[in-house]
This record gives structure tokens, sequence and C-alpha cells, in this order.
């Protein structure tokens, strides 16, 4: 059995194998005082499972509720223009330029989060654009060079290479080994362990699903490679969170494409989330931004829903999906109650900013995207300006919370 992300290979576990990332201090990517990430494998048998009562037991009554801080943005959806812009000339591809402007505030929180739109099977199985996607391996190196630390695999198009294309990216992110990924599995085994991150004690479990395939089928008996929608096995899987982590957050890919409101679907899926424990749900599909806010479930449980990040870097041509979402957050967990507060809940507006000529393909900050900037955007001529991009931006959010820009 393979691991994934920071996982070693050939960890034979059992169901409720829990897989912990340790972190020495913040998640800092690239920074220069990156932390040691090691991995560990416990096997929790039944009856012996950390429950929330025997976590508080392992706690001495001095240790103070810790805050962790967070980041998502959305869809990195690496088209043909936006690959070729960064080719070396030798084979090879070096995508650093495409966050380097964003880098800094990714790695100025503990955990950062990216939705990996397109499997990057590598070069080797022959790179491709729309409407069937292969991406470099080098994609990976970029992200986690720029500090992201989780990285969600589970899209419309994660099976457009097969199962090659899945095994050869997953090959690739545990190879680099500083992301945990969530999405897609080698095996029936893998697709059963609970992923799981520990930061400055706390542990969050984490979980992604995709609505679909884009008309492709999983082979009969090979459902484990891409983690699809399902109530039950998301019931499932949420549970056995629940018995291993202390906060759970849980990606979906969902909704209709370029259209700002949520559906009644991933409305109603969001209260089905609430109801079984999941304190955070990042959205990502619409390649448009859609609201961000909080909802409580029939039980009580208060989350933390992200219906629509939006597109990160692309190469798509409308004024309105240059506009993404970094939403910015945090989790206060107290080992006393057991209990987790979701607050100081931020919207950063990203800009997918490309000039004419289909180069310069770059990510950046809202409130560092001034009128010079935007008038070189390659659609200045067809809208987008600055205060197109905020005009929007307060359409969508409203004033649920505070507006970065």
């Amino acid at each position: 059995m393979r691991g994934f992300g920071v996982y070693r290979r050939g960890l034979a576990v059992c169901l409720a194998a829990l897989l912990v990332l340790s972190l020495a201090g913040p998640l800092a990517g690239c920074s220069a005082q990156q932390p040691q990430i090691a991995a560990e494998a416990s096997s929790l048998s039944s009856g012996s499972t950390a429950s929330t009562d025997q976590r508080q037991e392992s706690v001495t009554p001095a240790q103070e509720p810790v805050t962790v801080t967070f980041c998502a943005v959305g869809d990195n959806l690496i088209h043909g223009s936006v690959y070729r812009n960064y080719a070396n000339g030798d084979g090879t591809y070096d995508f650093t330029g495409a966050y380097e402007h964003t880098a800094e505030y990714i790695q100025s929180v503990d955990v950062a989060y990216i939705n990996q739109e397109t499997v990057c099977g590598g070069s080797e199985l022959g790179l491709s654009d729309y409407p069937v996607f292969n991406s470099p391996h080098e994609v990976i190196t970029a992200v986690a060079d720029a500090g992201f630390d989780w990285i969600s695999t589970s899209s419309n198009h994660a099976y457009d290479y097969g199962e090659e294309g899945i095994i050869s990216q997953l090959d690739f992110i545990e190879a680099d080994g500083r992301l945990i990924q969530t999405g897609t599995n080698d095996s029936w085994e893998a697709a059963a362990e609970p992923r799981v991150l520990e930061v400055k004690g706390v542990r969050f479990g984490l979980a992604s699903y995709t609505y679909g395939l884009n008309g492709f089928e999983l082979p009969a008996g090979q459902e484990y490679l891409v983690n699809l929608i399902d109530r039950d096995r998301i019931a499932e899987d949420v549970a056995l969170l629940n018995e291993v982590s202390d906060v759970q957050i849980v990606s979906m890919h969902w909704g209709v494409e370029y259209v700002y409101e949520p559906t009644a679907e991933q409305v109603e899926l969001a209260y089905f989330l609430s109801d079984l424990g999941v304190d955070v749900i990042i959205g990502s599909h619409p390649h448009v931004v859609e609201p961000t806010t909080f909802i409580t479930g029939d039980n009580g449980q208060r989350t933390l829903v992200i219906y629509s990040l939006g597109n990160f870097l692309s190469a798509q041509d409308e004024p309105e999906r240059m506009l993404g979402e970094m939403t910015r957050w945090s989790v206060t967990y107290d080992f006393a109650s057991g209990e987790a507060t979701v607050g100081d809940v931020e919207i950063w507006p990203t800009v997918n900013h490309l000039r004419p000529g289909w180069v310069g393909h770059s990510t950046y900050l809202l409130k560092d995207y001034d009128d010079s900037l935007a008038a070189g955007h390659m659609l200045a001529g067809s809208g987008l300006s600055r205060q197109y991009l905020i005009s929007l931006a307060e359409d969508v959010f409203g004033d649920e919370f505070p507006i970065i820009y």
C-alpha cells in the first residue's frame, strides 16, 4: 500500500489507523525556518480509539487553549498556456512565478489549503489541456514551495488520465513529502485511512469529495481511486474522523459552474455535513466565487461554509473568472472541554492575472492589485478593472465578514 503526502510508503495499517503529521511549529512552506515534518502510524484497536474523553485525560490541567490559523484558495487550473508559460525549454517546468506574489500570505498561516483542479500526472504521460487535462509534476513542487500544506485532488478532472494519472500524481506528492493529500487513493486500504494533520497538539481530520468525473466512470473494483460525494460513505468517513481527531474539515467539489449562488443541493449537503459534526466546509468547482457564511445544524453544530473559492490560477478568459477568494480563519481548541471555535474569518479576494498573448500567468491578492496591474491584464479591454473586481466581491460576499482589498 502506498503512503500519501508525508505518509511513509509501505506502512500496513488497519481501518482505524491514524496517520499524523507532527509539526514542530507553524507550517511555513518554503520559509527560512521550515519545520521538519515527520510521519507516524498508530494502530488503534477497537475499544482503544482516541476518543475526546481519552484525549482530555491525557491533557494536563495547565494546558491552555491554542489557536491555529488557516487559509484556503480555489482552483489551481493548469491550462496549456499556463504550463507553456513556465516551460524551461529543456522539457522541465518551474511554476515559482505563478505564486510569487501570494506566497508570503500563504506562508503566514499555520495551514494553507489549495484545490488541485487538474491531475498532475507529469510530462511522461503527455501533457494535455481542456477538456481532458494532464499537468506537469512541477506544479506540485511549486505549490509546496509557495507554502501550501494541504492539497485536495478530488475534482471532476481527477480521472482525466485514468488510474495512471492518479498514481503518478500520488507518487510525486509522496516523494516530495511536504503536502498532505486528500481525495484520491491507490487502494481500498488507503481510501479507508483517516487523514489527520496535527498542529500545535490539535488533530485536524481532513477529507475531500467530488460530485463526478465528467462522464468517466471508475472501474468496477477500483472505486477507491477518487472520493465521490456519497452520503453513506461521507457519514462513515466523518464518523471515523470524529474518533481520531479534534476538528474536522471537509473539502467539497460541488455546485454549478459560473453561478454565484450555491444550489439547493449544496446547501442541503452543507447542513448534512454540519449535522455530522464538520467544523469547516471548503467548496470548489464553480470557477467563480460564491458566498461564505456560518450555518448551524440541527444538533447545534456551528459550521463555516465556503461555498466556492473560485479560480486561483487558470487561463479562463472571462472577467468574473479572474476573481478568486483566499478565505482566512482561525480555530481555537480548548483541550479541557474538547470544544473548537472557528473565528477570525476574513475574505481576501485574489486575482488571476495574465497579460496579452496568454503570458505572465500569476496570482495576486486584490489588496496588492493596483490600477496599473489591472490595466495590463489581458481582459482589461473586456471590462476588467480593479473597481470591477471590488464591486463583484462586495456583491457576492456581502458584509458578514471583512473583505480585505
